[in-house]
């Protein structure tokens, strides 16, 4: 792409932002308030299970995460109850029930990342290991240790919950891809796809989290030709 074919797109996509900004704040800061579950002294394994089940398809999170009689049988402590060479068959079969999209590769993660954790001290530690870490990157690498973690959720695993590291990011999923793909946007790795995101976010006003949430649930509207009116 032409570098000033590149800027009319950036250009495009902010003022569409902005306005979506503008008509959609309440549900925005609706999505800041799960701020709160930073708190949870299991955070990093909800995050962690939270980000399988919506892998593949956002769908696995109403078979899993919305459904208790099947998140329960999931947890970090519904893990630890079962004999150690039966876990992994045990986590399929849970994410099988759920709908969740590759359950026999997933179980493998589930898995991987309870021994991480385990490893750590306990769900405690690994929490205040998270917290511990200096900055946005240094918590990136750390959560790319862990099974099953990739780019994406490495950011998106603490954009769910407002994290203030993280309120200048972008998870690069399928939606955004899509985006890029109909204005023909190729970037060469994912930090440069990022940071194109973030200069529409910060021409548009917003913070690349902002962005990045509407971009997931208004995918839409950001696609060629953008027909908005403010």
């Amino acid at each position: 792409m032409k570098a000033s074919n590149h800027r009319d797109t950036l250009s495009r996509l902010a003022s569409a932002a902005g306005v979506m900004a503008r008509l959609k704040r309440g549900h925005l800061n609706g999505l800041k308030s799960r701020a709160t579950d930073l708190s949870r002294e299991d955070f990093l394994w909800r995050a962690l299970i939270e980000g399988f089940a919506t892998l593949g398809g956002v769908s696995g999170w109403q078979g899993l995460m919305a459904t208790p009689s099947n998140y329960d049988r999931i947890t970090f402590d519904a893990i630890s109850a079962q004999q150690p060479e039966s876990r992994r068959s045990h986590a399929e079969g849970v994410l099988r029930d759920a709908g969740v999209r590759y359950p026999d590769r997933k179980a493998g993660w589930v898995v991987g990342c309870f021994d991480r954790i385990v490893s750590l001290g306990g769900l405690l530690a690994a929490k205040d290991a998270i917290e511990s870490c200096d900055g946005r990157d240094e918590k990136i690498r750390f959560l790319k240790s862990f099974p099953g973690v990739g780019d994406k959720y490495a950011r998106n695993m603490l954009m769910n919950v407002y994290h203030p590291d993280f309120r200048n990011s972008i998870a690069i999923d399928s939606r955004i891809q899509k985006i890029s793909a109909a204005w023909s946007l190729d970037f060469p790795d994912y930090e440069q796809h990022e940071q194109f995101y973030l200069s529409v976010a910060d021409s548009a006003g917003l913070n690349g989290w902002e962005l990045d949430r509407l971009m997931f649930w208004y995918n839409t509207v950001f696609l060629p030709p953008i027909q908005i009116v403010g």
